[in-house]
């Protein structure tokens, strides 16, 4: 019965895992393929956000490198799936180059959700910033509509000019179509840094 349990619980969060947390594919403005869309990195408004500890991140600190932006919740399970790929990929590329940058969609305010992300950060052993969106004001700045119909995790690869290269919606697949973050986004990273 126990073993019965497990195969369908596994078989829930891999199928939620390929799925994403709710909603739609939202629009998103620039092109997602082909990287010669609009600049939209850092971005023109709220590029100041607060982390965990309560201090600003200042976007504009990133421009001119290749950026993972990744939107995610701590309520989210498909994003626990994705983050431990997120945190390995951090150690394999140089930070002059590559930035990951975690951004939490937590509904409250700051001083409300800086302490839970705190724990987040320490249990998952997070190595990149997370910034704090809670009124969605940087998500919106990327996809077009309302921020409430799209689902996470959604993870937008940016290119050295600010393009959007990529977005993946849901937990990445890699190019056999197998959920895989870290091999998919590191195939995305790999074909920016090879241009350079």
């Amino acid at each position: 019965m126990r073993l019965l349990m497990r195969t369908i619980l596994l078989s829930g969060l891999v199928w939620a895992a390929g799925l994403g947390c709710a909603g739609e594919e939202p629009e998103v403005s620039g092109k997602a393929e082909t990287g010669q869309g609009e600049v939209v990195f850092p971005p023109s408004e709220f590029f100041q956000l607060g982390n965990h500890e309560g201090k600003v991140v200042d976007l504009r600190d990133f421009k001119g490198r290749i950026v993972l932006l990744n939107f995610w919740a701590t309520w989210c399970g498909p994003c626990r799936y994705e983050i431990p790929d997120l945190v390995k990929m951090r150690s394999e590329y140089e930070t002059d180059q590559v930035a990951i940058i975690g951004v939490s969609l937590d509904q409250g305010d700051d001083d409300q959700v800086q302490p839970l992300l705190s724990k987040f950060i320490e249990r998952y052993e997070i190595n990149y910033p997370i910034v704090h969106d809670g009124r969605h004001d940087l998500v919106r700045q990327f996809v077009r509509g309302s921020s409430g119909s799209m689902g996470i995790p959604m993870t937008f690869v940016i290119d050295r000019e600010g393009r959007i290269y990529k977005m993946h919606m849901g937990v990445p697949k890699d190019s056999k179509g197998k959920i895989n973050p870290r091999g998919a986004l590191s195939e995305d990273i790999d074909a920016l840094l090879s241009r350079s």
